[in-house]
């Protein structure tokens, strides 16, 4: 259950990062950056963290990096509580 919810969230994640980059390019209306930050917290930073890197988008904002790799990290420790048990 806890793979699907990662696999979900990040897949959401991702494909929200490709959309706000593309209303970006089209200089439409943005996906708020509490909106993305939230995407992270709640468990899509690698899917954050591969939307950077493969739409070229966010890479810039250090903030991004930081509460990506933070909130990575603790996900990972979670998963691995979790599946442990």
């Amino acid at each position: 259950m806890l793979i699907r919810y990662y696999l979900v969230i990040n897949l959401i994640t991702f494909l929200v990062w490709g959309f706000d980059k593309w209303r970006a390019q089209n200089q439409q209306w943005r996906v708020s950056e509490r909106i993305l930050f939230s995407l992270i917290i709640i468990g899509g930073a690698f899917g954050a963290m591969g939307g950077m890197q493969i739409f070229r988008h966010k890479t810039r904002k250090i903030r991004f990096w930081v509460i990506g790799i933070l909130a990575a990290v603790i996900h990972i420790a979670i998963f691995i509580y979790f599946s442990a048990k």
